[in-house]
């Protein structure tokens, strides 16, 4: 049997035979063999070989297609409503839906084929494992922000006049006490926040640092005095958790 019939096998319970008809020669380039003398239609021994050697059109051709026949229904369907014109567009819609559930089934025995490709082993999607995946990231955190700490000092520059910096200035006080973590706090405008008592006064460390945003945390490397941001603005201490993480592993996707 020749390959006509790839896209029909799967839906002859659904498509009525015109439809039938058209899926089948939208899978073929069309033919332009002229009509109206007997001798045209009588097979040559090369047009015989050219016919065996034609050749299909590739998948995405066959779909483009079928979607252009598709909106062609569901148009004729709108601007010339008749139950018939209905009927087919929704024998397409049926079409459509049907391949749409053989992805679907397909996609679970590939899964469980090649395993390495299903997400959910490394992160579920289940509602019940979510204290589980918490508890594992939280552990990622700790360690991402152990290894920097062991590595870099950490600053913290602020403007003790600014609200925003002075939120910061408390996410940064409670976020050290939890992971224990020393951060040198160093105010650039010479306004000690309250919550940060030991926090030094900027010495031209931040101009000759390039640090034009605030409030911002930078680690620095004490033995060759190299530096890079951690973080700018506003942030909870769960997504500064994040933050370490991801400069940690060099912002390696985790989802």
């Amino acid at each position: 049997m020749r390959c006509q019939t790839l896209i029909l096998s799967l839906v002859l319970s659904t498509l009525s035979y015109p439809l039938l008809a058209q899926i089948a020669e939208i899978q073929h380039f069309d033919r332009h063999t002229p009509q109206g003398w007997h001798w045209y239609n009588e097979a040559q021994d090369n047009e015989v070989e050219f016919e065996s050697n034609r050749p299909l059109l590739t998948p995405s051709q066959q779909k483009k297609r079928l979607q252009q026949a598709t909106q062609v229904a569901l148009d004729t369907a709108i601007l010339y409503p008749t139950p018939e014109n209905f009927r087919h567009y929704m024998t397409w819609q049926n079409f459509w839906t049907a391949k749409a559930g053989e992805f679907s089934q397909m996609a679970k025995q590939a899964m469980l084929k090649y395993p390495d490709l299903d997400y959910n082993l490394q992160y579920s999607h289940y509602n019940g494992t979510v204290k589980t995946q918490l508890a594992r990231d939280r552990e990622k955190e700790k360690a991402a922000i152990s290894t920097l700490a062991s590595r870099y000092g950490v600053f913290f520059f602020y403007r003790g006049k600014q609200a925003l910096d002075g939120q910061m200035a408390r996410v940064i006080k409670n976020f050290v006490q939890e992971n224990r973590l020393a951060v040198v706090p160093v105010s650039v405008d010479g306004v000690i926040n309250p919550a940060l008592p030991r926090s030094r006064l900027d010495r031209g460390h931040s101009r000759r640092m390039g640090i034009a945003h605030f409030p911002a945390l930078f680690l620095v490397d004490p033995k060759d005095q190299r530096y890079q941001p951690l973080a700018y603005g506003f942030m909870t201490q769960d997504a500064l958790a994040r933050q370490f993480l991801a400069v940690a592993t060099g912002f390696k996707p985790h989802f």
